[in-house]
């Protein structure tokens, strides 16, 4: 409300209401209000808004510190436009309002929706909050209009430790989420106990157990339709304490999951690898991995190759060996380890059972690429391009099936 519209006797309450709006909206850590520039746009009296200024000063308001920018507090500022005078921290800084866009983003919410939830984030950011980039938030083509609501339900039964009913969809040869359906053409339909909502690998996960199976299950929760949650508190079937790696100590789902580069089931095992050149592949994907450095054998320059590393000159001189220990899911580090197979620069050394496997895969992948030309008489070269494609792993291949 500004003086223009403001009835003659505002109460003390709706001045101070203003003002903390006033600084709320238009003040950040680099640009304040003067009282003179409250008073004049609030229509009050100068010397009653330094007062409630320095009651804010000193109680805080909202939580939130009320304090005076001098100009010797804006030498270093970043802002072209710096300005001295009043200003409330805001809610989220910079960095904190980035982080939950970004976030909220991730989710691929309805365009609409996520409009209008960044506007609300933005606004708790100050005058620094600015709208930009706001222009082109679409819809997914195969967006699940339940998303949200799902997302609400899941929370509650989760809260409430209540068992779940839905059908879980896939894609048609459109791209369009149709659900799964048995043999016979009826929609099949599951119950799960719910326990963890989480975001990996740019997706949202559900971490659940499925009535049908016996251990854990992670489940896209944009693929759910027609989810129903039990009335009855309590009614989960098992709780996830009951899958702890160590009977009798409470499950640790923030370990579970970095134990799973791709969130699969079955337990982590230790794995034992040989690494050459850059360890960005490893700890982009392994925070916990125990890494020693060794001498590359005698005659060896570390390969030519740079799994995910950057710079130029990398095959013109030796580069560093390490050995290093990671526990993890051996499926999960399987398609780990063929992400970077191109680079030559990692080496599986143990498990034998996961050597096994990457061998199977190599002389699978040998077998379909040794002809020139595709079997449907496409190029090779096109062939060859579609298949680097289909070898990149992708999240979509990660949770358990629920067919």
């Amino acid at each position: 409300m500004t003086g223009a519209s403001r009835t003659p006797r505002a109460s003390t309450a709706q001045i101070v209401v203003e003002i903390l709006e006033l600084l709320a909206a238009h003040t950040d850590r680099e640009h304040g209000l003067s009282a003179a520039e409250i008073a004049q746009r609030l229509g009050v009296n100068e010397k009653t808004v330094r007062t409630h200024l320095r009651a804010f000063e000193a109680m805080s308001p909202l939580g939130r510190r009320v304090g005076h920018l001098d100009r010797a507090d804006l030498v270093h500022a970043e802002s072209a436009d710096p300005r001295p005078g009043w200003t409330i921290e805001p809610v989220f800084d910079t960095a904190q309002m980035r982080l939950l866009t970004d976030g909220a983003m991730l989710s691929r919410p309805d365009g609409e929706y996520l409009r209008d939830l960044i506007a609300k984030i933005y606004s708790f950011a100050g005058r620094s909050g600015q709208l930009r980039g706001l222009s082109r938030l679409d819809t997914p083509k195969n967006y699940n209009t339940e998303f949200l609501n799902n997302i609400e339900l899941l929370n509650d039964a989760i809260d409430h430790e209540r068992v779940i009913t839905f059908h879980y969809c896939t894609y048609d040869e459109n791209g369009d989420l149709v659900p799964r359906r048995r043999g016979d053409g009826t929609v099949r339909e599951y119950r799960a106990d719910p326990y963890h909502l989480m975001y990996k690998n740019n997706m949202y996960y559900l971490v659940c157990h499925m009535h049908v199976y016996e251990g854990l299950s992670y489940l896209h929760v944009e693929r759910f339709r027609d989810l129903r949650v039990d009335g009855t508190d309590h009614s989960i079937t098992h709780r996830l304490d009951d899958f702890s790696d160590v009977p009798g100590e409470p499950f640790d789902i923030d370990r579970h999951m970095a134990e799973r580069p791709y969130p699969v089931t079955g337990p982590a095992v230790p794995i034992r690898m040989r690494i050459t050149g850059s360890l960005e592949p490893l700890f982009d994907w392994f925070d916990d991995a125990r890494v020693t450095r060794v001498a590359p054998p005698r005659g060896d320059d570390g390969g030519a190759g740079d799994a995910g590393g950057v710079g130029g000159d990398a095959g013109r001189r030796a580069r560093p060996v390490y050995k290093v220990r990671v526990v993890a899911n051996e499926k999960a580090t399987l398609w780990w380890a063929l992400q970077y197979a191109d680079g030559a620069s990692i080496e599986i050394v143990e498990p034998a059972s996961l050597r096994a496997r990457l061998r199977e895969v190599g002389e699978r992948l040998a077998a379909t690429y040794a002809a020139t030309a595709a079997p449907d008489g496409t190029d090779a070269a096109v062939a060859s391009a579609g298949s680097a494609c289909r070898l990149r792993i992708t999240s979509s291949a990660c949770s358990r099936s629920a067919g």
